[in-house]
C-alpha cells in the first residue's frame, strides 16, 4: 500500500511543500488504474468529492482504492467537464474537482445545541478567501448568545513560500491551502467539540482552556475529522514579536494558523468562562480527537458564507 497522507494539522511551525507534476493540494501524485490498485487518503478524498458532481453516481464507494468503479467515475467527470477522458486523475481533473465540489453546502440553520443533545453551540462563518476574519458566536443550549468573537480560519498560505511563525501576512488574494490539506484552512461542516484544559505551550496557544474540534458529523468534516486531519482547536496565542511588536486586536489581523481557528486573547478567555458558567466541564486535554475519551459537550458549525465582509 502506498503511504497515506495523514497529518496532525494544528502545528505551529512553518514548513515548505513540494508538489509532483503541478497537482494541486492535497494531491501529490496523479492517480491511475494499476495492478495492484493505487490506494491512499488522496484516493479517499477524490472519491468523496467526485460523489458531489452530478455526472457521478452518489453510490460511488469511498474505499480509498483507485479501482475500476472510481476510474469510470473519473471518466464521467472528465467528460462532463470537457476534459480529456482518460480515467487518469491528473492535474486538470484535480483542479476542476476542487473548483466544482469543495463546498459541502453546510449552513447554520438556527438549530439549538439542546436539540442535538449538547450543552453549547459555536457558529463560525468563513469566507472563500480565508484572509477575511469573521465573527463567530457562542450560544448556550437554547441559542442564547453568550460571546461574539473574531475568528480567523486561514491555514498555511498557498503561495509556496515558507513564512516564519507567527505568519501575520494575508497577501491577498491568498485564499490559503484548502481544507483537505495538512495545515490548510479550517474544515467546514457540523462538528462535535469539547472544552479541553490548556495546551502545554501558552506562547503558541494561549493560557486558557481550548475548544477541540473532535469529530465531524456532516459536511467535509464528516469524512475528514479526525482521521485525515486532527488537532483543530479554537485558541489564541501570545502574538507579540520583535518584528511586529505587541499584538493590537484593534488594528492588526491575527496570524494565520495551521488549520485551527484563531481568536483574540480576551475572547478565548471569555469563551471558556462563559462555558464554565453554564455547567460545561473542562476535560483533561488528550491532545487529539482520535480515540477521544470523553463525550463531547458542544456542537460547532463552520460554514461558507458569501455574505461575510471584513471586520
Amino acid at each position: 500500500m502506498l503511504p497515506l497522507f495523514l497529518f496532525i494539522v494544528c502545528t505551529t511551525f512553518a514548513f515548505s511543500f513540494s508538489v509532483a507534476d503541478s497537482m494541486p493540494f492535497p494531491w501529490t501524485r496523479e492517480l491511475q488504474q494499476s495492478s495492484p490498485a493505487m490506494e491512499g487518503t488522496d484516493v479517499f478524498i477524490t472519491q468523496n468529492l467526485l460523489k458531489r458532481d452530478s455526472s457521478v453516481s452518489a453510490s460511488l464507494v469511498a474505499d480509498s482504492i483507485y479501482g475500476s468503479e472510481t476510474v469510470n467515475a473519473v471518466k464521467s467527470f472528465q467528460a462532463a467537464h470537457k476534459l480529456q477522458v482518460t480515467g487518469n486523475f491528473d492535474a486538470a481533473s484535480a483542479s476542476a474537482l476542487i473548483v466544482c465540489c469543495s463546498d459541502d453546502d453546510v449552513k447554520d440553520t438556527g438549530f439549538t445545541a439542546r436539540s442535538m443533545g449538547y450543552k453549547y453551540k459555536i457558529s463560525i462563518p468563513v469566507a472563500s478567501n480565508r484572509s477575511v476574519e469573521t465573527i463567530g458566536t457562542l450560544f448556550d443550549a437554547d441559542n442564547n448568545i453568550l460571546v461574539k468573537f473574531h475568528a480567523r480560519a486561514h491555514g498555511h498560505r498557498d503561495d509556496g513560500v515558507n513564512y516564519p511563525w507567527p505568519d501575520f501576512g494575508s497577501n491577498p488574494p491568498d485564499d490559503g491551502l484548502n481544507e483537505f490539506t495538512s495545515s490548510g484552512n479550517t474544515v467546514t461542516g457540523l462538528i462535535e467539540i469539547d472544552l479541553n484544559s490548556p495546551e502545554s505551550n501558552a506562547q503558541l496557544y494561549g493560557p486558557w482552556p481550548v475548544n477541540r474540534f473532535v469529530k465531524g458529523i456532516s459536511g467535509n468534516a464528516e469524512w475528514i475529522l479526525p482521521n485525515i486531519r486532527d488537532g483543530i482547536l479554537l485558541h489564541t496565542g501570545n502574538w507579540t514579536t520583535a518584528e511586529h511588536g505587541v499584538f493590537d486586536p484593534l488594528t492588526m489581523d491575527m496570524p494565520n494558523s495551521s488549520g485551527c481557528v484563531h481568536s483574540h486573547p480576551s475572547e478565548v478567555e471569555a469563551i471558556y468562562k462563559a462555558l464554565i458558567n453554564i455547567g460545561v466541564e473542562i476535560h483533561e486535554n488528550p491532545f487529539s480527537g482520535k480515540n477521544y475519551p470523553f463525550k463531547p459537550q458542544g456542537i460547532a458549525v463552520v460554514y461558507s458564507s458569501p455574505s461575510v465582509v471584513p471586520e
